[in-house]
């Protein structure tokens, strides 16, 4: 994991993709009978710079980097990287991720490894160990908004009831392409600034959100994370 993004705090805006009527009572159900688990565990993909690190820092209020630790609970140096180690932060120990690095385009390999790891930690019968939830990392300061591998995860991988989050980091690079349009209309210096986190979202829900609404799999919700500076 990597990130050059201030790991302090962020500013969020989200939208939750509603499942069928069907599905929410059997969520609505299930929830009253499952009991909270003590450790939260939570997959984490995106490719290089996506902000994932900044992410877990923020929710942890934590710096630096987290511990390691193998598929036994022995703690391991940083460096080689393995779906199956946990990462945790010493001050919260409620929260052990697994990391992914996510798919650039031909990345089967990668893409099989986690397919495998959600197949096997969704279906574990302990709270404590299976897989609660999948944050899909994706930065809007790039060219590409979703490479073939990335579609490739949507469309084919059926997480089941594990909720899958997709997470837009950097959303300050929409902000300022919004500025840029909204100056050469002629909208003034002030007020397009003013204008422009609000135009970057409408123009996100208009091309953005139908194309991740379309995926086979969909994320349960999407979530716009802008840097705080």
């Amino acid at each position: 994991m990597g990130s050059n993004s201030n790991p302090s705090s962020y500013n969020a805006t989200s939208e939750e993709i509603a499942p069928s009527g069907e599905d929410a009572q059997s969520e609505q159900s299930q929830s009253e009978r499952i009991e909270r688990p003590d450790r939260f565990r939570i997959l984490i993909i995106g490719r290089a710079n996506a902000g994932k690190t900044t992410i877990l820092r923020a929710v942890c209020g934590a710096e630096g980097e987290p511990d390691v630790y193998d598929q036994n609970g022995s703690q391991v140096r940083r460096g080689e990287h393995n779906i199956e180690y946990s990462l945790m932060f010493p001050n919260s120990p409620g929260f052990v991720f697994h990391d992914s690095r996510g798919f650039e385009s031909g990345a089967t390999e990668e893409l099989e490894l986690v397919r495998e790891f959600i197949q096997k930690k969704a279906s574990l019968g302990s709270m404590k160990n299976q897989l609660h939830a999948i944050w899909y990392c994706f930065s809007t300061d790039g060219n590409r908004f979703m490479t073939a591998a990335e579609k490739e995860f949507f469309n084919t991988i059926d997480t089941g009831t594990v909720p899958v989050i997709a997470i837009f980091t950097k959303f300050d690079a929409l902000d300022a392409t919004a500025f840029s349009t909204l100056s050469e209309q002629g909208v003034p210096f002030v007020e397009a600034q003013k204008r422009a986190p609000e135009h970057a979202q409408e123009q996100f829900d208009q091309s953005l959100l139908p194309l991740i609404k379309q995926l086979a799999h969909p994320p349960r919700a999407v979530v716009c994370l802008r840097s705080e500076v």
